[in-house]
């Protein structure tokens, strides 16, 4: 009987890391489709966002709803992000986004006076893009192609020339964050002539 149990106690025990991995493989390996649902959630990423003071007119009612609820779930996003057409089905996903939200999470959501307002503070401060035809020059090409990966194209006289290359900057790095393909040497090369040559720079 004792021989019996000893063979019995010893065959479990050579089972036990056999069993204890074949256990633990489905928590440990992911599906093809987790694996992709994991990758796109890293791709596209928001840029890095804002301090509540650097938005424009911190003060005012519009900024501080968008500090209040924006904030919430991500970086705190420069109304300059979007275009004044892009905000309104930008904010819109956004709001569905948080309704659907369990209510273990403690989300607030705005109510619809106050998505109004964040509304017409975003839209008066968005990205002014340029009109329906670009300027003619060198470096016109690369920054349709480039530029309007992620939003609406900005008006290249809406910086100086001397604050192009520091919202050049910029970009490349919401591209790295986002996974965006990187433009090359001479794209580079190309927008930023563009952008540092057009007449009529306004700030």
């Amino acid at each position: 009987m004792l021989i019996a149990l000893a063979a019995a106690g010893l065959a479990a025990c050579r089972n036990a890391p056999r069993d204890a991995a074949r256990a633990a493989a489905p928590a440990a390996q992911l599906s093809r489709s987790d694996m992709l649902l994991l990758a796109a959630a890293t791709i596209g990423l928001p840029p890095a966002g804002i301090a509540p003071g650097d938005l424009p007119e911190p003060t005012s009612r519009g900024a501080q709803l968008v500090a209040k609820y924006c904030a919430q779930c991500h970086s705190l996003p420069t109304p300059t992000a979007h275009s004044a057409t892009d905000w309104p089905s930008v904010t819109r996903r956004m709001w569905l986004r948080m309704e659907w939200l369990p209510d273990s999470l403690g989300v607030q959501v705005p109510t619809n006076a106050e998505r109004y307002e964040m509304l017409q503070y975003l839209t008066s401060n968005a990205l002014r893009v340029s009109g329906s035809e670009l300027p003619a020059g060198r470096g016109r090409e690369a920054f349709a192609q480039i530029c309007s990966r992620c939003h609406a194209l900005p008006d290249p006289r809406v910086h100086s020339k001397a604050d192009w290359a520091i919202v050049y900057a910029r970009m490349e790095r919401n591209m790295e964050r986002m996974k965006v393909a990187p433009p090359t040497g001479q794209q580079t090369e190309d927008i930023l002539y563009y952008l540092q040559n057009q007449t009529g720079a306004r700030r």
